[in-house]
């Protein structure tokens, strides 16, 4: 009787495994090409400091950045290698080039696309903190997804995770920060 519970138990076991890896889905990545925003004024989250392409699955989507604060809990100032900082961004479906308006302070000129006035072209746009490692031209941050929409809902609330690489025009000019995007 004991073989016969321990023989169910186990087959029982071989037929959920199946049915548990089905639900599971696969990370979603993307290749971002990003160019910096060299009229950005500042943390706010009115004007991005990044914005271009990011490619998800062969398909091509725009991305913005809007730094709003340092990332670090006592906001000290830059020192040493290591930039802390804090952003929201966001994803969009459409054919419009975000980088056709860089460089741009103008707020006006990015009132449409902020995910707080909701664009229809929203698909997706969190939150992260991160850090820039100018010593080795490396970034990485983590964050989570506030909003997702369309065939992107099933990412509502999942983990997000960036990392690449900052080109940069000249010592403490960046340009361009291709990278990696993942949403697990």
């Amino acid at each position: 009787m004991r073989r016969l519970i321990v023989l169910l138990a186990l087959a029982f076991t071989l037929v959920l495994v199946p049915a548990i890896s089905a639900q599971a889905k696969k990370p979603l990545m993307g290749a971002m090409d990003l160019e910096y925003n060299s009229s950005w004024p500042g943390p706010q989250d009115e004007i991005p400091d990044w914005a271009g392409n990011i490619t998800i699955d062969g398909t091509e989507y725009r991305m913005l950045f809007f730094c709003i604060g340092s990332g670090k809990a006592f906001d000290a100032p830059l020192r040493g290698k290591i930039h802390f900082f804090a952003e929201i961004w966001a994803i969009y479906e459409t054919d419009f080039v975000f980088t056709s308006l860089l460089p741009s302070s103008d707020p006006s000129d990015w009132a449409y696309w902020l995910p707080s006035a909701e664009p229809i072209e929203l698909v997706l746009w969190g939150h992260d903190e991160g850090q820039t490692n100018i010593q080795n031209n490396n970034y990485h941050m983590n964050g989570n997804v506030e909003g997702a929409f369309w065939d992107f809902a099933v990412w509502q609330g999942r983990n997000v995770h960036m990392s690449g690489e900052i080109i940069w025009y000249g010592p403490g000019a960046p340009h361009y920060a291709p990278g990696t995007f993942r949403i697990n």
